[in-house]
């Protein structure tokens, strides 16, 4: 697929949340592909993410969500060679620009838990599609992710809570 040329003004959206979950359990659930992933994050959708390669420190990974009668998805390359934080880099996507789009997250222990800093950063696709995501992205991304963030932390607490 031919990439359109991305707009060349990255937003960049950080959250950090404190969670009783440890660390390393919040790193594992970001680097776990299987259908447990939706049920931590809920913006992927199991129908629409595809493992294309998978090893102990990396992946490569379409995600993607319906939002209205859309798909928005992203492939992305995924590393978690470094301790304590997993990125996400953006190879190819319908709505976000490459290379500069990506996610992180970082978990550090705190006591009783750990605290949890998930960065967005997103240029967008010079299309129809692409620049309207980046208006509302630009517009309410921020509020938006707040709350995506605190659910994915509420998503891993029940899930711990389970397993117990």
């Amino acid at each position: 697929m031919k990439q359109a040329a991305a707009s060349p003004q990255a937003t960049r959206i950080v959250l950090t949340e404190t969670t009783s979950v440890p660390a390393e359990r919040v790193l594992a659930a970001a680097s776990d592909f299987s259908s447990r992933r939706a049920r931590v994050f809920p913006a992927v959708s199991v129908k629409h993410m595809t493992v294309h390669a998978l090893d102990s420190t990396a992946a490569d990974v379409t995600e993607g969500t319906r939002v209205g009668p859309l798909v928005v998805w992203e492939r992305c390359d995924y590393d978690w060679s470094r301790p304590g934080r997993v990125t996400a880099t953006v190879t190819d996507s319908n709505v976000y620009g490459v290379p500069a789009s990506r996610w992180e997250i970082t978990a550090r222990p705190v006591e009783a838990g750990s605290q949890v800093e998930m960065t967005w950063t997103r240029c967008f696709r010079r299309s129809p599609l692409g620049r309207f995501m980046g208006i509302v992205y630009r517009r309410f991304g921020q509020r938006s992710f707040a709350k995506y963030a605190r659910e994915i932390v509420q998503n891993l607490e029940r899930l711990e809570s389970e397993a117990r």
